[in-house]
């Protein structure tokens, strides 16, 4: 459908807009108050190398292990593909109530190997309880990882929680994301419902160009042969001279500004033959 013949339609149908566009507000309305305001929970992982490293001849140096952070992002990149993976998401939803999600991946703000965390669910309780439960597993997996090494526990790469929330902040991210998609679902289906009523409208007040095809054509009006009151111009026994009415221009009256015009018919002029030969004959 053209924009202009969908804009001429909604001119026409004005108060149907109106009352679409309270509609719409009322079940934007609705669905902010069924979905609510969301609490979003935050935190933070680091993943660190070991304190100690093994030299070649077998002999254990203690070191620093800020000093190398950037050669565990590997380990941290694995450690964020296994939280994501589908077996964890399908432990979370059966864990917590329908509508919590989270979100983990690494934090490319830092050059330094941190996990970031964000759990969003309806209830600050439930945020916390996510949160805290998936912070938990990166020292599991990290574990898991490295089980079949045979390394000591100070050569392995380990984990430490930078930041948790204890008090999720509420967020209306989600209430509005609702919103706005319910507002775009039930005003654009209203505005081509007033279009589609529009052109039936339309096309029930306009003409059927069909009309007249079953003989119902309309005929042009004539002297109706049943009138004997003489007035069409007939005279009994004159058929031969019948002929349409002439106008005989008059002279000028006095102070005229142009010459009046009368309609004389055929029996006028026959009337004044008939009487100017009678004038004569006496």
């Amino acid at each position: 459908m053209e924009m202009s013949v969908l804009w001429g339609s909604l001119r026409r149908r004005w108060y149907l807009v109106l009352a679409l566009a309270v509609l719409t507000l009322g079940a934007m309305y609705a669905v902010t108050q069924k979905v609510g305001a969301t609490y979003e929970a935050t935190g933070t992982v680091l993943v660190y190398p070991p304190s100690q490293s093994s030299a070649p001849d077998g002999s254990s140096s203690q070191e620093n292990p800020y000093l190398s952070l950037g050669g565990v992002n590997q380990a941290r990149d694995v450690v964020v593909r296994a939280l994501t993976s589908k077996k964890v998401s399908d432990e979370f939803g059966e864990t917590y109530p329908v509508g919590t999600s989270f979100e983990i991946v690494p934090d490319y703000t830092n050059s330094a190997p941190i996990i970031l965390f964000t759990v969003e669910a309806s209830s600050p309780k439930v945020a916390t309880a996510a949160l805290e439960s998936l912070v938990s597993l990166v020292p599991v997996e990290l574990s898991n990882l490295q089980a079949n090494l045979d390394l000591p526990e100070a050569e392995r790469v380990a984990s430490t929680v930078l930041t948790q929330d204890e008090k999720p902040q509420a967020t209306s991210k989600a209430m509005i994301r609702s919103a706005i998609l319910a507002g775009a679902g039930v005003g654009g289906a209203g505005l081509m419902l007033i279009a589609l009523i529009d052109g039936l409208v339309l096309s029930r007040r306009s003409p059927d160009p069909a009309a007249g095809a079953d003989g119902d054509e309309p005929t042009a009006s004539g002297p109706d042969p049943d009138d004997d009151d003489g007035d069409d111009g007939h005279l009994a026994g004159d058929d031969e001279d019948d002929e349409a009415p002439v106008f005989v221009p008059l002279r000028p009256v006095a102070g005229a500004g142009r010459p009046a015009e009368r309609s004389v018919t055929t029996r006028m002029v026959k009337r004044r033959r008939r009487g100017t030969e009678r004038d004569e004959a006496s």
